[in-house]
């Protein structure tokens, strides 16, 4: 199996929330991304392809050996014509929140407090739309130092995961979407501390 490169991991891991790693069938299409506004900016974004824009500054990256989940969002305020309660999007924040910290506590101390080493991590679902049989969801995710703000990483990706009727988020295969992010997160921060 190949090693992804720091930039590719970076920009499938940050991409968590948008279903990275789950088959897409032909019944439905990737809405292009939109920028959001989350991002501190985007002017570093690079296309990748039509459904993915992002920044990678690799030897800034192998600096930071702690991380703080400072801000994860859902900016999605219906999805498929229902509303999203404030009890829904809590559930989906705090989840999306364990499964990152899951994924780096073992080798990078997930902290609450700025320091010299220490880099933010930012997340949020810009979108999830209903596309044919399928579920389309946009995030955009950054990595930031925690004094100067300085990004380090970016992305805005959407992704196509199976699709739910009714409350999706609770659903096994939106879980492991996020799971999965986690991961290529944690494999994008190790590719970039590689000797």
């Amino acid at each position: 199996m190949k090693i992804p490169t720091v930039k590719n991991a970076i920009a499938l891991c940050l991409g968590t929330v948008a279903g990275l790693g789950l088959l897409v069938g032909c019944a439905g299409h990737k809405n292009l991304p939109a920028q959001s506004g989350f991002l501190s900016h985007y002017h570093h974004l690079t296309p990748v392809d039509a459904t993915t824009s992002r920044y990678v500054d690799a030897p800034r990256l192998k600096s930071y050996n702690k991380f703080k989940i400072s801000s994860v969002q859902v900016l999605v305020k219906n999805y498929n014509g229902q509303p999203l309660t404030d009890a829904q999007q809590i559930k989906m924040t705090d989840h999306i929140r364990a499964s990152v910290t899951s994924a780096l506590k073992d080798k990078y101390p997930v902290v609450e407090a700025p320091s010299t080493d220490t880099a933010e991590i930012r997340i949020a679902i810009t979108d999830a739309y209903k596309s044919g049989t399928q579920l389309g969801i946009s995030v955009e995710g950054e990595i930031l130092d925690s004094y100067s703000g300085v990004q380090v990483a970016a992305v805005v990706r959407t992704d196509l995961g199976e699709m739910y009727l009714g409350n999706w988020w609770d659903k096994t295969s939106a879980r492991e979407i996020v799971d999965g992010w986690s991961q290529r997160l944690r494999q994008a921060i190790d590719s970039a501390h590689a000797p």
